[in-house]
């Protein structure tokens, strides 16, 4: 018997090694990256940008694929716009399969579950319902102003505090896009209030700030089997209690005031909060879904928005030309009439913050599509069902095919001069699925307005208030795993004087 159990071991450890080591056969014609670079950053300082251009950028651009191990599987992931664009506009063959379908065992998957952005059919259809109508209203803008001069006084006070030296601006840039999320979105000024207030306390960003801690750890990005043993890893048990005290302080802050929600429903008001609380009530969703899309929505929906600003600041920051020359476009535009400013006449603006974008988008990287049936993407790479799919819209972003031999350079005019010429430009891009930064086809992201509306806010803003520049101090990295972003990034802040 004891020897039929180490044979058993044996064999099962050997399987797992060869699994791990030697990819898939098929798709037959794609190269595989080595399984150990997504582990990089356990052994050695290195970035996300460095792996990408050491051991991604080659294979990328020349075979339009590649097979990398991640999350415990060999996945395909594709950079070719035109491949890109099949995934995104067949949906019933590439079906999206969140954290949910993929790992189900995982920290993400309890996290997030099934939600807007990962489920699909009838349960999706219904997400969406719900959801829709509340991020695609027409925003108010006065609450990102007042926000938006409110961290220029948190910077401004920082700033002096340094005595010169450069400040970190990540932890301020998050909780300044959550009060943005929490008053245009989900309709809570209080808490919103409370947010950029940092002479109290706000629990729900110092919990997601711990629990962010151990979300994308590389191992178990990589590994998410590991996550099975949270009984015996403390620091996974601390980020499942961290997880359910999340949902819990963000369902009882979103949803405090049940009656009031049900007034504003009642009045066709499209606060999500209150639409998400009535189809709980109703019966519509269940608390798990209902947890489940709140918590995607308020992460989603104020995270993706800091790391944009964090990378734009980061990007003006290297490139004081460009800054000043925005500086002179917005010189003009009065703050307190900015509900009424035509952003058409902003045209270097929207180039600057497409170009952010283009440039370093917030998710560099995304496998959230399963193979429903055997298929061959682009008439030449033949995918066995139940393969995994993603794109890297890092990659995708700066195709020099698309972009030019300059596509790595930060070049805004590259978008256009005018109004128009931008939109056509954006418009191509989308529909060609050269430029995925908010994904594409029917399942394009729902935040997409409020997000470029956040960021002209509060781009006009900050220029007009400061000039800005990279610590010197502050070594220059990008993120090791997880959203991309510069890493730690310190500023140095001066203040314009009228």
């Amino acid at each position: 018997m004891t020897i039929t159990l180490i044979l058993l071991l044996l064999i099962t450890i050997i399987t797992s090694l060869m699994f791990i080591f030697i990819p898939p056969w098929y798709p037959r014609n794609v190269p595989s990256a080595p399984f150990w670079i997504t582990l990089l950053p356990l052994i050695f300082d290195i970035d996300q940008q460095e792996i990408f251009k050491r051991y991604l950028a080659g294979p990328l651009y020349k075979h339009g694929a590649i097979k990398i191990f991640f999350a415990g599987r060999w996945n395909v992931i594709i950079q070719r716009p035109e491949l890109i664009s099949q995934v995104l506009k067949k949906e019933q063959i590439y079906n999206k399969a969140g954290n949910q379908k993929k790992v189900p065992h995982s920290l993400l998957a309890e996290f997030l579950g099934s939600n807007i952005i990962s489920a699909r059919g009838e349960e999706w259809r219904c997400y969406r319902a719900i959801i829709q109508p509340g991020l695609q209203k027409t925003f108010e803008t006065e609450p990102i102003i007042k926000n938006a001069e409110k961290l220029c006084q948190i910077l401004s006070r920082l700033q002096l505090r340094s005595m010169g030296e450069g400040i970190p601006i990540q932890d301020v840039l998050q909780r300044y896009s959550s009060a943005n999320l929490l008053s245009c979105i989900f309709d809570c000024p209080e808490l919103a209030s409370q947010m950029m207030s940092f002479e109290q306390e706000a629990p729900l960003h110092t919990t997601q700030l711990n629990l962010k801690r151990y979300l994308f750890r590389p191992i178990y990005m990589s590994f998410p089997v590991l996550d099975r043993l949270s009984a015996v890893i403390p620091s996974r048990t601390k980020a499942r209690s961290l997880i359910q005290q999340f949902s819990n302080l963000l369902q009882t802050e979103i949803l405090r005031d049940s009656e009031k929600n049900t007034d504003k429903i009642s009045k066709g008001v499209k606060c999500i909060g209150a639409r998400l609380e009535s189809a709980w009530r109703e019966g519509i969703l269940n608390l798990k879904q209902l947890r489940d899309n709140l918590n995607v929505l308020y992460v989603a929906g104020q995270e993706n928005p800091q790391l944009l600003m964090l990378s734009s600041l980061y990007i003006l920051g290297k490139n004081p030309a460009i800054q000043e020359k925005l500086r002179r476009e917005i010189e003009s535009v009065k703050i307190n009439e900015i509900s009424t400013q035509d952003w058409r006449d902003l045209p270097y603006l929207t180039a600057t913050i497409l170009e952010c974008l283009r440039s370093l988008p917030p998710i560099s990287q995304l496998i959230n599509r399963r193979v429903a049936k055997p298929t061959l993407l682009g008439g030449i790479i033949y995918l066995p069902k139940g393969t995994y799919i993603g794109y890297n819209s890092y990659a995708t972003n700066r195709d020099p095919e698309s972009w030019g031999a300059d596509a790595d350079d930060f070049r805004p005019e590259r978008w256009g001069t005018t109004d128009e010429q931008i939109s056509m430009k954006y418009r191509g891009a989308k529909a060609r699925a050269e430029f995925i930064s908010f994904h594409g086809g029917s399942r394009a992201c729902l935040g997409e307005k409020f997000a470029l509306l956040q960021m002209r806010i509060t781009l006009c803003v900050l220029v007009k208030a400061f000039r800005w520049k990279l610590d010197p101090e502050w070594e220059d990295k990008m993120t090791a795993a997880g959203p991309l972003h510069p890493r730690g990034l310190r500023l140095v802040f001066t203040e314009l004087r009228a």
